[in-house]
């Protein structure tokens, strides 16, 4: 027989907060790395013009991209270990606050973004379900989901350009290529950027929302 697991409101403000802040960061380490883009850019396009670039000056820019992408990196897979304790409790929360019916338990909202597949739909399908009973814990299936839909067709988005440029990246090596090459990578990474910072923008705002609707809900019950 299964058992009814009974589950108490935890305050998501703190770990909400910090998500944010960590998200802030996030964007600010993307504009530094449209502005690596931009110096790399030139770069390549001086060389062009003289038909040469100094081995110092290819270490050096070469250096400067592989720090900014580093500190990115960490930068990232904290904000995503944030997120997952994130989804845990608000999807912990919106059961402690009466939602009925939810489809996804609080370990599967986490559980899903690493299934091959699956990853492409489950995990939207869960936190859209956390959106709409913040909304509203009475009839929660029937509110809108604009915003989470929105999220997500970034985050597909962002994902297969991000996949199209690496590969694209990795591929002119196999090949004899020019310096033209690797200005139009740089071009690519920026016009890819834009879709990043979307992405956190309507991120922040959907942790921001519905940690301010769930602490409502809470002191409305209380």
């Amino acid at each position: 027989m299964n058992q009814i697991q009974n589950y108490e409101f935890n305050n998501p403000l703190n770990l909400s907060k910090i998500l944010i802040v960590l998200l802030y960061i996030g964007i600010g380490m993307i504009a530094l790395a449209v502005i690596d883009n931009i110096m790399s850019y030139n770069l390549y396009s001086g060389a062009q013009k003289v038909a040469n670039i100094s081995q110092s000056e290819f270490i050096e820019n070469n250096n400067r991209t592989l720090l900014i992408g580093s500190v990115a990196m960490l930068i990232n897979i904290i904000t995503i270990v944030i997120f997952l304790i994130w989804i845990n409790r608000a999807n912990k929360n919106a059961r402690a606050l009466g939602a009925k019916d939810m489809q996804f338990s609080p370990g599967w909202c986490v559980g899903w973004w690493f299934i091959p597949i699956a990853s492409l739909w489950k995990p939207y399908q869960a936190i859209r379900e956390i959106w709409k009973t913040s909304k509203s814990l009475d009839n929660w299936q029937a509110q809108e989901n604009s915003t989470i839909a929105l999220w997500w067709s970034l985050w597909i988005i962002t994902g297969i350009l991000n996949q199209i440029i690496v590969r694209w990246s990795l591929s002119i090596h196999s090949y004899s290529y020019e310096l033209a090459d690797y200005q139009n990578i740089e071009l690519a990474w920026i016009f890819s950027s834009i879709f990043d910072i979307a992405l956190s923008v309507i991120f922040i705002k959907i942790i921001r929302e519905t940690c301010n609707r769930q602490l409502n809900q809470f002191h409305n019950q209380s």
